[in-house]
């Protein structure tokens, strides 16, 4: 690939993703609180969530299907397509769901079949940009340009989402959708993603996919905590800052804010660091991290609980910088079996399975009590991330002198 032609393929890929994550911003962001305004309680939430993920599951049988059989700009155009699906559904649905809690389900299936095709393309995109030894600078960078536009659209939607203005919400959003597509379409040049030449995953790999990484049950695992982080956790952060999308969306980009800083000097630097050891950090201050949300007192005072915040957001995303650096290390070494593929096909499934059975449990619990609970489990569950191997340095060694590595054939 010429220098141009990657420069064409790196800017289409910022421009697609930052124009997503602003729209992002606007609303799905806010959709746990808005669901909880809206009279779900954490048991139906839960039955939301696993709801979503069967969707994400169908779609990602889908994506796999039609990813070879559609050019780059008509796959972009469908992950457009079905954010403005997941909007719509919405906007009519729900204001409805107070009379009619079963509104929820449908929402729910539009915003996981659009989550599949829209983070499924955004990580075959970054592991065809990335190799082993930048995943942590190239994922860091990722992350500042996606903050930045997401914090916009969270400012933006939590002003609207606090005044009511739903239909205005809509509007933007669609607008937001057309201009994201058109500038998106519009760079030149024909573009070539080795992705979408994928072999379709069949359920048979999906069941016997196995690694020396222990790369299977990560997957489950981290399919539980990604939804902890951005249902749950969200809704702590609403409940404490009483009802109000403006002060949670305000209190969000402040501690974004924060560790921008943070982001800036990590993300050049962990590439550098022993792994293992930043690994080990990490998750230790991952388990921290849930253990401070546990007791997390709504009587401290705003300072004291931004403070509060700031550090509790800071344990994870250290976590997050270094889990994913290890994740990519290993996908970008994969390319006869997509290992972004079998982390969704696993993720889902645990989601289905761990918020199918929290929904129940949670029934008869009042919110706080539930999201405590959730909480809890979190930090119990948390040091099973120490399983998660990466690769020996012999491999990298094969790996990079033309010699096939054992897991390009897993699967």
């Amino acid at each position: 690939m010429t220098i141009t032609a990657a420069k064409v393929q790196q800017r289409q890929f910022y421009l697609f993703v930052c124009s997503h994550s602003f729209l992002i911003g606007l609303f799905p962001f806010f959709l746990p609180v808005y669901l909880y305004k809206q009279g779900l309680g954490m048991s139906e939430i839960s039955f939301f969530i696993a709801a979503s993920a069967v969707s994400f599951s169908t779609g990602m049988y889908a994506w796999d299907l039609v990813k070879s059989r559609l050019s780059p700009r008509a796959l972009l155009a469908l992950c457009y397509l079905l954010e403005l699906v997941m909007v719509t559904s919405v906007i009519y649905a729900g204001p409805k769901i107070p009379e009619q809690h079963s509104l929820a389900y449908l929402i729910a299936g539009c915003y996981g079949l659009y989550q599949c095709f829209f983070w499924t393309t955004q990580r075959a995109l970054f592991i065809q940009r990335s190799s082993s030894t930048n995943t942590g600078d190239r994922y860091g960078n990722f992350q500042i340009f996606v903050v930045v536009a997401l914090k916009i659209g969270v400012f933006i939607g939590g002003f609207l989402l606090e005044h009511e203005n739903i239909q205005l919400l809509f509007i933007i959003s669609l607008l937001s959708i057309l201009l994201g597509f058109s500038v998106v379409m519009k760079i030149p040049g024909q573009l070539e993603w080795p992705f979408l030449q994928w072999p379709a995953v069949s359920l048979r790999k999906v069941v016997t996919f196995k690694d020396a990484y222990r790369s299977k049950a990560v997957f489950a695992l981290d399919g539980f905590f990604l939804f902890i982080e951005s249902f749950f956790w969200l809704l702590s952060l609403f409940l404490i800052l009483k009802q109000s999308f403006m002060q949670l969306g305000l209190m969000i980009i402040a501690i974004t804010v924060m560790l921008s800083v943070v982001f800036l000097v990590l993300k050049s630097r962990i590439d550098k660091m022993p792994e293992q050891l930043i690994y080990a950090i990490s998750v230790v201050g991952y388990g921290i991290s849930w253990i401070l949300r546990g007791n997390l007192d709504a009587q401290l005072s705003l300072f004291s609980q931004f403070i509060y915040l700031c550090l509790i957001a800071f344990l994870t995303a250290l976590f997050r910088l270094a889990f994913n650096k290890r994740f990519y290390d290993l996908a970008v070494h994969y390319p006869k079996t997509p290992y972004i593929l079998m982390k969704s096909y696993y993720s889902q499934t645990a989601l289905i399975l761990f918020f199918g059975i929290l929904g129940w449990i949670f029934i008869n619990q009042q919110t706080i009590e539930s999201l405590n609970l959730g909480y809890w489990l979190a930090a119990a569950l948390t040091p099973l991330y120490f399983i998660y191997r990466t690769r020996k340095k012999s491999e990298v060694g094969s790996r990079e002198s033309g010699v096939g590595s054992r897991e390009s054939g897993v699967g």
